[in-house]
């Protein structure tokens, strides 16, 4: 697929109102002075070659940007499609994460986009005018536009990657050039496809725009103070006002947990996406900071497909349209039948408005033909909307989600939902607490972070070295107070101390309340019971507001399994 024209040539310049567009906002940007580069190092092993430079990047008045970055391609003297991977903006070049691409055959390009660190020797530096590019000294200037969009972070660090494309361009052997990005290292990318018509494809991790809304979930009756700064920052810094002018394909990674990130925000960003551009989408389940195996096979298969040109036809995004009758809901699930599929989920929350506060529940099929499912769900109660989606999974090793639906429904009279987890359910409502797991790695498989293992008399809890962490005390259904009682069956061969954490919201926060116990080892299912009461703060203080508890945190430096998972 070629690049289209960008949508940007021809534009009329604004040189009187500090209020740009994004089209406005680039206008007139001279990526195309003398790269000046210089070689730093060079580095030959395992057949690749890993080389640092140095290279010039747009002019201030006080001088020029000096770009540090590392090219790491395949040492055969091939020509190799590129790959510009733009990590998140605090992150160090990671060679692990670069190696896997240039391992397929890629040539991969990183530059620096944080400026001066402590430990650093080699780094991107930015003219003494614009100290703000760094990021350590970025102040207001990466989440407020306090005079014009073109005196932001944002705007250096969408500079540097143009340089950094044009560099590309001019290495020896480079074919055709896409895009990686992660986290804030893809609100970067939204802009530079929007704005360069060179970009082949483009993988966008996590980041998808919305700043500005931080902390406001998508179906909140709450809303920002849209005063003339944020009209400013919105319009032209902020990602998701790129999308509409995306000029090559496009695949989108998120998880559905994600805080900082917000998946129903990403929807938005997605649908904003000319219908004429191709682009996909994908969601890991209930992860958080990573994204799962999956989503780093359909990295592979898309990057084959629209660098490589490769005979893979990326089957289009399925559909969920749901429909009540009392309390089921019956989910109808319309996918791209053109190739074989492995499996379909679905899965479904209750009325939890924050995407990162939601457990995911998997739905019954029901019925099936081809191209179609239907699923049905049996509603708790007490919600006054559903939140909904589909993951289809084909033969050929692609994976695509469709995007979150929410759906109003009618009360129903609620039911006591007193069961968190059980192991017979298999993982189902319960997940590994990403927060904690201290690997770098974006890609995680759930069996290597969360497993249903099998414990006396053959029965089956969950288990997880990061912890386990269940949302259920944030749906409506839920029923907590200073009366109720934790109790649960654990598992241990060997001394335990077992950390029970709820996780509650408060004014500086999120607040954690802790209940400690020791498990002695023994080949039998020990009973666990705790009165809400006994939860403490590290200051000793008792939980204030029990209705702003939303999850249950289960951590020990032992190996344990827990099932049958009650609240009474």
């Amino acid at each position: 697929m070629r690049a289209k024209e960008s949508p940007f040539a021809g534009a009329p310049m604004i040189h009187l109102s500090k209020f740009y567009t994004p089209v406005s906002l680039w206008e007139g940007f001279d990526s195309g002075l003398p790269l000046l580069p210089s070689k730093l190092s060079e580095m030959r092993y395992d057949n690749i070659c890993y080389g640092e430079y140095c290279f010039s990047g747009r002019k201030t008045e006080k001088g020029r940007v000096r770009i540090f970055g590392v090219f790491v391609v395949p040492d055969d003297g091939k020509k190799h499609d590129a790959i510009l991977f733009i990590p998140d903006l605090t992150d160090r070049n990671s060679y692990d994460a670069i190696n896997e691409y240039v391992k397929l055959g890629y040539a991969v390009l990183s530059v620096d986009l944080y400026g001066k660190r402590e430990g650093v020797e080699n780094y991107t530096v930015y003219p003494e005018d614009i100290p703000y590019a760094n990021y350590e000294l970025r102040g207001r200037a990466m989440d407020y536009v306090d005079k014009s969009a073109r005196e932001t972070s944002w705007y250096e660090w969408v500079a540097v990657e143009k340089y950094a494309l044009r560099f590309l361009e001019g290495m020896p052997n480079v074919g055709k050039i896409g895009v990686l990005s992660v986290k804030n290292g893809a609100n970067v990318a939204w802009q530079l496809i929007a704005t360069e018509k060179n970009v082949a494809a483009s993988v966008m991790m996590f980041g998808a725009g919305w700043a500005a809304y931080r902390g406001i979930p998508r179906y909140s009756e709450k809303d920002i103070n849209m005063d003339e700064e944020r009209r400013k920052f919105i319009a032209a810094v902020d990602a998701h006002a790129y999308a509409q002018y995306a000029g090559c394909p496009v695949l989108f990674l998120s998880s559905t947990n994600n805080a900082e990130f917000d998946c129903d925000r990403a929807c938005d960003t997605l649908s904003r996406i000319n219908p004429e551009t191709e682009y996909y989408f994908n969601f890991a389940p209930s992860y958080d900071g990573y994204l799962d195996t999956y989503c780093k096979k359909d990295i592979e298969l898309f990057f084959n497909r629209y660098l490589r040109e490769g005979k893979e036809s990326f089957p289009a995004c399925p559909e969920v349209t749901v429909e009540q009758e009392g309390s089921l809901l019956r989910l109808n699930l319309a996918y791209d039948g053109s190739q074989r599929v492995d499996e379909c989920k679905m899965y479904v929350n209750e009325g939890v408005i924050e995407s990162a506060l939601r457990n995911w529940y998997l739905c019954e099929e029901t019925d099936a033909e081809a191209g179609r499912k239907e699923f049905q769900y049996v509603v708790g109660g007490n919600a006054k909307q559903i939140f909904a989606f589909a993951v289809v999974r084909y033969k050929s090793g692609f994976s695509v989600s469709s995007r979150i639906v929410c759906k109003k429904i009618d009360e129903v009279a609620p039911r006591r939902a007193n069961i968190l987890y059980s192991g017979k359910y298999g993982l189902e409502g319960i997940a590994f607490y990403d927060k904690n797991a201290t690997d770098k790695k974006i890609f995680v498989s759930p069996s290597d972070l969360i497993q249903r293992v099998e414990g006396p008399e053959g029965i089956y809890g969950a288990y997880s070295q990061c912890g386990l962490i269940s949302y259920k005390f944030g749906e409506p259904g839920c029923f907590f107070n200073e009366n109720s009682i934790l109790k649960m069956d654990v598992y241990c061969a060997e001394f335990c101390v077992l950390n029970l954490v709820l996780m509650a919201k408060t004014e500086n926060g999120t607040g954690e309340f802790i209940y400690s116990t020791e498990i002695k080892p023994r080949a039998i299912w020990q009973n666990v019971i705790v009165n809400a009461v006994d939860f403490k703060s590290v200051d000793g203080m008792g939980i204030r507001k029990f209705e702003n508890v939303f999850a249950l945190r289960i951590e020990s430096d032992s190996k344990y399994a827990v099932n049958n998972i009650l609240l009474i």
